[in-house]
């Protein structure tokens, strides 16, 4: 109780530690107009009282006024401007200096407001373990601070535990499909024709297609997760060798693709940008029809790297557009029935990752276009 009333009167509010400060900065001006009005009077001549000469000794009040010069009259004034005048210097540089103290005091007090905004930007990369430090004044940002540090640490546990979840799963998974797989295999070497071997065929297509969606879950799982250091990556022959690598299932679906690939250097993980520039490829060729197309266009345009790929396919509502990053769910148009979904989810996570921008817009004669853009290497 005594530690928590402690706490309490050591406890100041921002507002009254910015209203201190400016009356500390008011009290200072008023100071320093008071010396420089005294100091600056202690050189008025004695003579002068409200503007007029004092009467000389040995005259009397009722004679007449003594002989002045023709300047004599003018001391007055001239004194009187003096005077405002070094007060109009001494309240300008108060002013000034009053103000950069004040500036000074209040940005100090405000600086955990940019740490905030710093750690909320990592944040919105998957980066949770940016933490806010925290002042040694306990105040209302200080207490903010705080909590925002709390909701970091809850968020990364939450994300870290889903991350783990899907690994884990998909590395107990992996082991039986495998095995799976080769006793499929094995049974289909030794099998006759017949239903019973249609059957076998069945099975291997369906225990394939939940190999390749574990292994996506690895990836993906992976991508969230990962935490290497960024490379200079050459990205014009990253995307030229995965096109190559598509090719052939592009053609044997009757799928054309185009090239207009310029230089383009960026910085990132390069296996996580490979991994981004497959799936991006991947989903173009199988979400299409016989003889569609797949543009590439990546060029360095004003403010950075821009990739491009299009694709032709059904037509797509903005509605589903949205929808299209999301695990596991497949869009129209499939060309085959390989796929789990996972591709667009795991592009969106890379893309995130490195803090970059992905725009998904339908084409209006049926198709995708899928834009990545992000800053050019430093």
């Amino acid at each position: 109780m005594r530690t928590a009333e402690r706490r309490t009167a050591q406890r100041r509010s921002l507002s009254t530690r910015v209203i201190g400060s400016l009356v500390a900065v008011f009290a200072v001006l008023a100071l320093v107009m008071v010396a420089t009005i005294a100091l600056l009077m202690a050189y008025v001549p004695t003579n002068i009282v409200g503007g007029a000469p004092a009467v000389a000794p040995g005259r009397t009040s009722g004679g007449p006024p003594p002989s002045t010069s023709a300047s004599g009259p003018l001391l007055p004034r001239r004194e009187v401007d003096r005077l405002l005048v070094f007060s109009a210097v001494a309240l300008a540089g108060g002013v000034v200096s009053g103000a950069f103290v004040v500036r000074r005091i209040v940005r100090r007090s405000l600086a955990p407001l940019g740490a905030m905004t710093d750690a909320a930007r990592q944040a919105a990369t998957t980066d949770l373990r940016a933490r806010v430090p925290l002042g040694r004044t306990q105040d209302e940002i200080t207490d903010l601070a705080v909590t925002f540090n709390i909701m970091l640490a809850r968020l990364d546990d939450a994300f870290e535990a889903q991350r783990r979840f899907a690994a884990n799963a998909s590395h107990e998974l992996r082991t039986p499909l495998a095995t799976t797989q080769a006793v499929i295999d094995d049974a289909l070497a030794h099998m006759p024709h017949g239903s019973t071997r249609d059957l076998l065929r069945d099975l291997r297509t369906l225990n394939s297609r939940s190999v390749h969606t574990v292994r996506t879950l690895l990836d993906l799982a992976e991508t969230q997760a990962s935490r290497g250091p960024l490379d200079r990556v050459d990205l014009t022959l990253v995307v030229r060798r995965e096109a190559e690598a598509q090719r052939a299932t592009a053609l044997a679906n009757g799928v054309t693709m185009s090239e207009n690939l310029g230089p383009a250097v960026v910085d990132g993980e390069a296996p996580m940008i490979q991994l981004m520039v497959r799936n991006l490829l991947d989903n173009a060729v199988r979400h299409n029809y016989r003889g569609g197309e797949v543009e590439l266009h990546l060029c360095d345009e004003s403010p950075g790297i821009l990739l491009r790929v299009a694709n032709t396919g059904a037509a797509m509502t903005p509605e589903e557009v949205t929808r299209i990053t999301e695990p596991f769910h497949r869009g129209a148009g499939r060309l085959g029935r390989s796929g789990g979904g996972l591709g667009a989810a795991l592009v969106a996570a890379v893309v995130t990752r490195h803090g970059w921008r992905l725009h998904l817009l339908p084409r209006p004669d049926g198709g995708l276009i899928a834009e990545v853009r992000m800053p050019r290497s430093a």
